[in-house]
This record gives structure tokens, sequence and C-alpha cells, in this order.
């Protein structure tokens, strides 16, 4: 390229010299100015305690169409592994259920298979879980 095929340059106008002086600001200062502050207090909770973990427990469960009330077991077990805890140290759980019963007290006895399966772990509740919802739907 030859210097003759490019643009002239423009020149500054008088008014926006580098000397010229900005207007205050009207936000307040930035805090970036050292000294000895404290941290900011940290925004993440404490862990909370895993309630009722291991323990099966039988909750109300949907109504079935014809008005009925509805029972389930459920049990709250611990993840294991590396995915037992999660970003803000709280415990992971998987929760288990089983069918819904329209006898409290055939929930109960769900509830009572799920405590003896809960030392096994997730792998054992899911397979009491399974089965319970097999012989639920007569299966078994």
């Amino acid at each position: 390229r030859s210097p003759s095929a490019s643009p002239p340059r423009r020149k500054r106008s008088p008014s926006a010299s580098p000397s010229r002086k900005r207007s205050p600001s009207r936000s307040p200062p930035r805090g970036g100015g050292g000294g000895s502050r404290e941290p900011p207090p940290s925004t993440k909770p404490e862990p909370a305690p895993p309630q009722n973990v291991g323990k099966a427990q039988v909750v109300k469960g949907t109504p079935l169409n014809t008005g009925e009330k509805t029972w389930q077991a459920e049990i709250l077990i611990a993840r294991s592994g590396k995915d037992g805890i999660n970003h803000s140290g709280n415990v992971r759980t998987i929760c288990f259920r089983g069918p819904s019963r329209t006898d409290e007290s055939q929930a109960h006895e769900d509830a009572a298979e799920f405590d003896k399966a809960s030392d096994g772990g997730p792998t054992a509740a899911r397979q009491v879980a399974q089965s319970l919802q097999k012989t639920k739907k007569g299966r078994a």
C-alpha cells in the first residue's frame, strides 16, 4: 500500500483535549482503598443436620378417586461414596417409597421392612421398594 491511499487523519478538536477535567461522579466512591476490613459474612448457610435419615415413617398418600384415604411408607437413605455430600456440605439423601395402601397398618408393615433394610444402604432399600411395589400389583 502506498501512503497516499490511506485516508487523511483527523485532528483532535481543542475541546476533546486530554487535560479536560471530568465532572465529579454522583455515585459513592468504590471501596478499593485497602485497609483492615473484615471479610464479608458468608452467604452460605451452615449445613443442616439430616432429618430422619435411615428411619422409615408412614405418611399420608394421595386419596383414591373414591375419596378413600391412603398411606405410604417412606425412608430417607444417605447416599454413599463421592456423591454423599453436596457442594454446601449437606448430606445427600434418596427417598424410597412403598406403595399406596388403603390400610394404615399395611403401610406400617412396609415401614418395618424399610427399617430392616436401612443398614444395607441404598441398594437394599431399593430392592425392598421394588418388591413392595410388585406385591401391591399382585405380581409376586
